[in-house]
């Protein structure tokens, strides 16, 4: 018998789980829990979405739910993972707390600009030069606090990194100072003190969010007729095999989707419910994995004349502090500033300018692996492209590809894209071989071939689905309204 609250059919189910097997059929949970067929089918949707899982499919069709060893939720996070976050608030605490020090001794010069300024505007006796003065320098002195160094999360535009990869950008805030004449360099453009925080910490880089929280998946099923293969996830987030596998579950889950096999044993995933609608107004694109390239790890994303500039400035403050410290240039001058006058004005000054340095050569020593491995993920992505889209003759997906096509296909799809050269695609494929559950041989040519049966059969059986299934999104005309 069932209960009446379904989350009291979930916990009769987790019991089961957790006493029993944690990888059982529908039939297996039925036949131990009591529960009705429907009932439980319910519940192990309810579970999929609330834990790791993984769709197992038998020689005979059947499917099996894989919890694992044992039951671990899709939120837990790791001691790793806390570890992790604990380290981010303490690096944005650090931030900020520096950023707020950067602007104290901004604010000196600020002020000292300001007095000299509009002196010198006193002294032209120009009123309306004044007061436009005045709100330049104002808006020089807002900007000192405006710890984020980009116009908005949603002003972004494409750029191109040195290896001829576009990605996106987030847009600086525009300098105050100097607008009628347009640089030269770009990057010239960007707002003086927003450098200077860029120089020290770095730009804010634009994280690419896979399948833009869920929403691009639930576009690509209504585009789609409701359906849905592993290796589709794979082609729309770049996930590992096991990855997509998971994330198919949690899908099941959230959707309302069903999990099915074909009768060559593929594992897909039907969500007819999903696609019927009244109005597809503000659903995310589909973009494909290989469609958006890695932003680039940049050091300053400043210019090497305003970065002269800034490393300029600081040296001086760095270099006149020493002095101040260890060189007692003040005792010629008869001033005995004590402890903490030299403390104030030579140590604190000399801690400040030595971390402006530091800080940006410890991210530099970081930086250098980040940027080897997004070139090689902007790789992956073109490589992905060549296997998962046909080019032959458009009537099925290609399950063996050799390394001279592979190689000849991606250069030939470049616009602005490095050239590739065979090495590089076979490095490259090492790595990205088990993560699409393709293997390599060596043919009697001594030719290198990449094998991806798995990826052509699911992408072959999803398209027949598709074809033969009748599309049924239309809701009709109204009959009652209440």
């Amino acid at each position: 018998m069932a209960f009446d609250d379904p989350k009291d059919n979930l916990i009769v189910l987790e019991k089961y789980a957790s006493k029993n097997t944690t990888s059982f059929t529908l039939e297996d949970a039925v036949s131990v829990t009591g529960l009705p067929v429907i009932e439980t089918d319910e519940a192990i949707k309810n579970m999929m979405e609330k834990y790791d899982c993984k769709l197992k499919v038998t020689e005979n069709g059947d499917l099996i739910y894989d919890f694992g060893t044992s039951l671990e939720r899709r939120d837990k996070k790791t001691f790793s993972e806390y570890f992790a976050d604990f380290v981010r608030l303490l690096w944005r605490g650090f931030q900020i707390g520096y950023k707020l020090l950067t602007s104290v001794f901004l604010i000196v010069y600020f002020v000292i600009f300001l007095v000299l300024l509009i002196g010198a505007a006193l002294a032209s006796k120009d009123g309306d030069g004044l007061g436009s003065l005045v709100g330049v320098m104002l808006r020089l002195f807002i900007s000192i606090f405006e710890w984020n160094t980009i116009m908005g999360y949603n002003n972004r535009y494409y750029k191109q990194d040195r290896h001829g990869y576009n990605y996106q950008h987030y847009k600086e805030k525009e300098r105050i100072l100097g607008r009628k004449k347009k640089p030269k360099n770009p990057k010239d453009e960007k707002n003086y003190v927003a450098s200077i925080y860029d120089f020290i910490f770095g730009p804010p880089r634009v994280e690419l969010d896979p399948l833009a929280n869920n929403q691009e998946v639930a576009t690509f099923l209504r585009e789609q007729k409701g359906l849905v293969s592993t290796s589709e996830i794979q082609a729309l987030a770049g996930w590992r095999r096991e990855e997509a596998e998971n994330f198919m579950t949690e899908c099941l889950g959230m959707f309302d989707g069903k999990g099915d096999v074909t009768d060559n044993g593929t594992l897909y995933g039907d969500f007819s419910q999903l696609i019927r609608s009244k109005d597809r107004t503000g659903e995310e694109p589909v973009i494909w994995y290989w469609d958006e390239y890695e932003p680039e790890y940049e050091l300053t994303g400043n210019s090497g004349g305003r970065n002269a500039g800034i490393i300029a400035m600081n040296s001086f403050n760095l270099i006149m502090s020493l002095f101040l410290v260890f060189g007692g240039w003040l005792g010629p001058m008869g001033l005995n500033l004590g402890f903490l006058g030299t403390f104030f004005l030579g140590g604190f000054p000399l801690i400040y300018s030595s971390l402006f340095f530091l800080i940006p050569m410890i991210r530099w020593i970081r930086v250098r692996p980040l940027r080897k491995k997004q070139h090689e993920l902007n790789i992956r992505k073109r490589l992905m492209r060549v296997v998962f889209q046909s080019y032959n003759d458009g009537t099925e997906h290609v399950h063996e590809i050799p390394l001279t096509k592979l190689t000849e296909v991606a250069n030939a799809q470049r616009k602005t894209e490095e050239k590739l050269d065979a090495k590089t695609v076979d490095r490259v494929m090492k790595d990205t071989l088990a993560d699409l559950g393709g293997e390599a041989y060596v043919n009697d040519n001594a030719e290198i071939i990449y094998k991806f049966d798995l990826i052509a059969q699911e992408l072959n059986d999803i398209d027949v689905l598709r074809e033969s299934k009748k599309e049924d999104s239309d809701l009709g005309d109204i009959i009652f309204e209440a």
